[in-house]
């Protein structure tokens, strides 16, 4: 694997390699493998946006692989005198590194593939578009704690017009066979899935999340439903909260999942983080030996 731009051209074999991969470098006592394996590789971050679990996971990742890691500021950098991205990174790569790790709003990644064919891309969230590591991530997370991992009910709620890991988890779930999908969320938040033909959407959480496996449930913003919404935080949470209570509703073994940061008390009731039934934490451990996996498959390319 050269680059992981998103996840159209890979396949449910190379899923089940990386998640393999990625469990072969968690230990028993919940700590990574570190092992100077590719002392020869530079890595370098350019993120335009703010993060903490991605970029501070693909750090460590970089570090439990013996590869250097470059934090770029993109804020100090001459891209502020105007230097266009490529050029930008093709200066990079001139000094030492060749794999980047970029996120962005904007989608260029095609046009940096095409033209600076030496240098190896993840993407690390673009847009509103795509956040494939993410989903290698959850879906890594699901095989950790189902038996049938495709054979699962599937909820997601929240705001997915504009979720990044909604997009590339649903693309994911496409590839793997999961065909029992239900999504939910406000009706203006959801426009690109009402009346989907591959998917159930449910304006009502209650009915959605009934009998389900597994619940994803994404972050909102909290600036959006101020202002661009006609709804405040206290009418989605009576609406869009997860619960205690409701989640009563759901299979007694059921997942409860967020990609974080979790708005405790919008998105989830703070009650429900110490359920054993609540893996948002092992995403978090998982996100670190999935990145070393992906970032292993790309160094030994």
């Amino acid at each position: 694997m050269k680059n992981l731009i998103n996840l159209e051209s890979i396949t449910k074999k190379q899923i089940a390699n990386l998640i393999e991969l990625a469990n072969n470098f968690r230990l028993s006592d919940g700590t990574f493998v570190q092992e100077s394996i590719y002392p020869d590789k530079t890595v370098g971050a350019l993120f335009f946006e703010p993060s903490t679990r991605t970029k501070l996971s693909f750090e460590i990742a970089a570090l439990n692989l013996g590869a250097r890691f470059i934090d770029f500021n993109c804020s100090q950098s001459s891209l502020k005198k105007g230097e266009s991205i490529k050029d930008t990174i093709e200066t990079i790569s001139l000094m030492g590194v060749d794999t980047m790790i970029i996120r962005s709003k904007e989608d260029f990644f095609e046009d940096l593939t095409n033209e600076l064919p030496n240098i190896n891309f993840v993407n690390a969230g673009q847009g509103t578009f795509s956040h494939p590591t993410q989903a290698l991530t959850d879906y890594m997370t699901i095989n950790e704690f189902s038996k049938s991992p495709d054979n699962l009910d599937i909820l997601i709620v929240g705001d997915l017009d504009h979720s990044r890991v909604a997009n590339s988890f649903l693309e994911l779930l496409k590839i793997t066979g999961s065909k029992r999908i239900r999504l939910s969320g406000l009706p203006e938040l959801c426009t690109k899935y009402k009346g989907h033909k591959e998917f159930e959407y449910y304006e009502s959480l209650s009915e959605a999340i009934n009998n389900v496996d597994l619940i994803m449930a994404l972050r909102i913003q909290n600036e959006r439903l101020e202002n661009i919404l006609s709804i405040n935080h206290k009418d989605y949470v009576k609406s869009y909260q997860i619960t205690l209570d409701n989640l009563q509703l759901a299979k007694k073994d059921f997942l409860l999942f967020h990609p974080g940061p979790v708005n405790w008390g919008i998105e989830l009731e703070k009650d429900v983080e110490f359920l054993s039934n609540t893996k948002i934490k092992d995403q978090v451990t998982n996100g670190v030996a999935m990145r070393m996996a992906i970032l292993s498959s790309i160094f030994s390319e």
